[in-house]
């Protein structure tokens, strides 16, 4: 065999390698362990590979969702390093006083202490910099926009339905990655 048919029989290996590994009851080449001897791939092979793609987009929310509340405390605090929470629109301050509280009923979770500000989702911190004075007095200046708080609006459903584990297109994962693009263009990490 010379060298131009190697090549093409190895280019034909992985082509074909690459179309079996795709089809949906072949074993993914990602393993999910329960145990040192339980591999989930091999049991579920089609809901491993949805997990996969989800877990794309569920690290760009992670990123977006974190960036914003380290935004918002510092821009916040700028104005009052002590009550900044104070500046926290009443609907929201009620929703996470909620949520602490069902945290604190939760102790027997291996939760790890959690901010008042990490226990906000990402439409609470639009809203919070959304709201007229918050608006007016820090985040015009730097996000200058109204648009890209819109454009976050718009991709938290997207993220609604990541934490309810339900499949994304490629079409919505471009746009969350293009909204993420926008803000970090304007409001860099």
């Amino acid at each position: 065999m010379n060298d131009g048919q190697l090549s093409l029989f190895l280019m034909l290996g992985q082509s074909s390698q690459n179309a079996v590994s795709k089809l949906p009851d072949v074993v993914p080449s990602q393993s999910l362990l329960l145990s040192s001897t339980e591999d989930l791939a091999l049991v579920l092979p089609k809901e491993l590979r949805r997990a996969v793609a989800a877990a794309e987009v569920y690290k760009l929310f992670f990123i977006f969702e974190n960036f914003l509340r380290q935004f918002v405390l510092e821009s916040l605090s700028e104005l009052d390093k002590v009550n900044w929470w104070d500046k926290v629109p009443p609907d929201v301050q009620t929703e996470v006083k909620g949520l602490e509280e069902t945290e604190a009923q939760k102790q027997w979770m291996a939760l790890s202490s959690r901010s008042k500000l990490a226990l906000t989702t990402l439409p609470q911190l639009l809203r919070i910099m959304d709201e007229t004075e918050n608006w007016k007095a820090t985040f015009r200046n730097t996000v200058r926009d109204k648009f890209l708080i819109q454009e976050g609006r718009g991709i938290s459903h997207i993220r609604n339905a990541v934490c309810h584990m339900s499949d994304i297109s490629e079409e919505e994962i471009n746009r969350v990655k293009q909204v993420m693009r926008d803000w970090f263009r304007v409001v860099a990490p």
